[in-house]
């Protein structure tokens, strides 16, 4: 697999399947989860909550995923994915986001995915964490679907810590 780093909005960045680092609840929230929200479109909350009453009636657990369409997005699907919260959580449960998002995202037959830093906003995560747990993951991951994973950072910082650490 191709690892690409970016810096800027994952609304706008073209891929088979964008990640959504999602509040459990899936109705949207801050930070990338809202924005992906505000640009998908109200069909994407109607799909969220037809998905809370047929199959995940106490909301998305922390470490799994979950697809939906991307509707205004420019990809095929949305991969939504709970990240723990750092002062009180498993971080194993971070691993689990993307190991279990690049899986749905094999299923769906995507050759190309993009994901945020999740759990590093309003979760805590650190993100020199975060970019080491990303770097194992992706180092131990193999795939003969997906081509391209494309980490999208919304900061100089991210974007630089990101950088040093997948090159190291």
């Amino acid at each position: 697999m191709k690892i690409i780093i970016l810096k800027g909005d994952i609304t706008k960045v073209k891929a088979d399947a964008i990640v959504n680092a999602a509040h459990h609840t899936l109705m949207g929230g801050g930070g990338v989860d809202g924005a992906i929200h505000r640009t998908a479109g109200s069909e994407l909350i109607e799909e969220c909550i037809q998905l809370r009453k047929d199959k995940l009636p106490d909301g998305l657990k922390t470490g799994e995923a979950v697809v939906t369409k991307a509707y205004n997005l420019p990809a095929k699907i949305i991969i939504h994915t709970v990240g723990p919260r750092f002062y009180s959580d498993n971080l194993d449960l971070l691993k689990n986001c993307y190991i279990n998002s690049l899986k749905l995202a094999e299923d769906n037959a995507c050759k190309t995915i993009a994901f945020p830093a999740i759990a590093t906003g309003a979760y805590g995560t650190p993100i020199e964490k975060s970019a080491e747990i990303v770097k194992d993951v992706l180092d131990n991951y193999k795939s003969n679907i997906i081509k391209e994973v494309i980490l999208v950072l919304y900061s100089d910082e991210y974007f630089n810590v990101y950088n040093r650490v997948l090159k190291e």
